[in-house]
């Protein structure tokens, strides 16, 4: 199958930064495990999340070298997002909701939006973003409800969506006066 020139090469780049990412994942859970920091279950569930991550991004890899439009390219990246979405949302339950460091990961699958250059799909996963953030916030702080108080939940909730929406407008503008107009 001959390459296909309407690709951007910028695909190609973003599937190498995905493996990078899982690659960062694969380790954090690695000194995590060896460090007896975390149980038995929160270890292989971690795998279980880094084995659906390897998999969406080998077929992205795949789809950036061999697809044979824009079409095919694109749902593979909505697949990536939505894979890095559930990564971000499993964290932030997993290291206790509105106390999790993991909430930075909620902006990686905005920047993987990015580069399908839309402002609408950017901005559409800063939403959804915010949406998986509250829902994973709000489910660990009842599951476990004397570990906060909820003026606590909902100015967190409050405070991360506004910085989600915020860079997925800040991205969105970027490529707005970044993308050649045709």
């Amino acid at each position: 199958m001959a390459k296909n020139t309407d690709i951007p090469p910028v695909f190609r780049k973003l599937s190498g930064y995905n493996f990078a990412y899982f690659g960062a994942f694969a380790l954090f859970t690695i000194i995590f495990d060896s460090g007896n920091v975390l149980t038995r279950e929160a270890i292989y569930q971690r795998w279980m999340m880094a084995a659906v991550l390897l998999v969406v991004f080998t077929f992205f890899w795949i789809a950036s070298r061999k697809a044979s439009s824009y079409r095919q390219i694109f749902r593979v990246l909505l697949l990536c997002a939505a894979a890095e979405l559930a990564l971000a949302g499993f964290m932030t339950y997993w290291e206790r909701g509105m106390a999790s460091t993991s909430t930075i990961l909620y902006i990686i699958p905005i920047l993987t939006m990015a580069f399908a250059r839309s402002r609408t799909y950017t901005v559409a996963t800063a939403l959804i973003a915010s949406a998986i953030y509250t829902a994973a916030a709000t489910k660990y702080f009842y599951d476990f409800f004397n570990e906060g108080y909820r003026v606590q939940l909902y100015g967190e909730i409050f405070f991360y969506c506004a910085v989600f929406i915020i860079c997925g407008g800040i991205l969105a503008s970027l490529l707005h006066t970044a993308t050649p107009k045709k």
